[in-house]
């Protein structure tokens, strides 16, 4: 079972940077004889940068790998620019949803997880980067790359800093989620269970909030059963349950979750 959270907020937007998103523009026009040449990092501009992120909106080129390695380099090329960084980071979720794979091949969980540190009071940039940390560790391989790269770290620092944001309180529960997959542990050391209990409470009705907290809940309860209990996990999975009686998939996660409860 794979459960994607819909955009409460709306459909997911258009490019917030580009006026004409889905169009890769080259810049044009001669410049003056007198203007200083653009900044080269690592051989590229930060124009250049830019229209390599945007190259992710494009549909011929969205599938190809070279357009996330230009990507990646480009994030890599201005790490302390704020506008390449942001940018970076909503094209990278964006292009996480059809091909993750790629992402986690060109070293994109690793980009993300660095601009989150660089611009941690973002809140926009934080939901992005959980946003995609969440799709890449739907897989074994991206959550591995992530928690390698500090992605618990990263996600848990999201959700302490920005406890107003709905969305990044929310991806970076579904986020903790799948990275507990791989590393159980390192996400209850960082408070990861709390956060995601917070969010539970935070948005009751929404079951794919509540199906990534069952799924939590027996992940830690696998490797440390008392802290569940601690913050009566067992009990709210099964308030959960109560809640939700018609959504399959809470009550599916729901019943492997009560299936590690210690038996009085």
């Amino acid at each position: 079972w794979e459960v994607s959270a819909p955009h409460i907020w709306g459909a997911r937007p258009l490019s917030p940077f580009s006026p004409t998103p889905g169009l890769r523009r080259e810049t044009g026009g001669t410049a003056c004889a007198s203007a200083m040449p653009p900044t080269r990092n690592h051989g590229m501009t930060k124009e250049e940068a830019l229209g390599r992120i945007r190259d992710i909106e494009d549909p011929s080129y969205a599938g190809h790998l070279e357009t996330y390695a230009l990507a990646v380099k480009a994030m890599r090329s201005f790490p302390n620019d704020h506008e390449v960084q942001a940018r970076g980071c909503w094209g990278l979720a964006l292009g996480a949803v059809t091909h993750a794979h790629n992402i986690v091949r060109c070293g994109g969980a690793e980009a993300v997880i660095a601009a989150m540190s660089a611009f941690q009071t973002d809140d926009r940039l934080q939901a992005e980067g959980c946003e995609t940390l969440r799709i890449l560790a739907s897989k074994r391989e991206g959550q591995r790359v992530a928690c390698q790269a500090g992605g618990v770290k990263a996600a848990c620092m999201a959700a302490a800093m920005h406890s107003e944001s709905k969305r990044v309180q929310q991806e970076a529960a579904g986020a903790l989620t799948k990275l507990a997959g791989t590393d159980p542990l390192g996400v209850l050391g960082q408070g990861g269970l709390e956060a995601i209990v917070h969010v539970m409470n935070m948005f009751p009705r929404y079951s794919w909030v509540q199906v990534w907290g069952c799924q939590a809940m027996k992940q830690f309860a696998l490797v440390d059963v008392r802290r569940v209990e601690g913050v009566s996990g067992f009990e709210k999975v099964q308030e959960v349950m109560t809640s939700h009686k018609t959504v399959e998939a809470v009550q599916l996660w729901g019943r492997e979750a009560m299936m590690v409860k210690p038996v009085p």
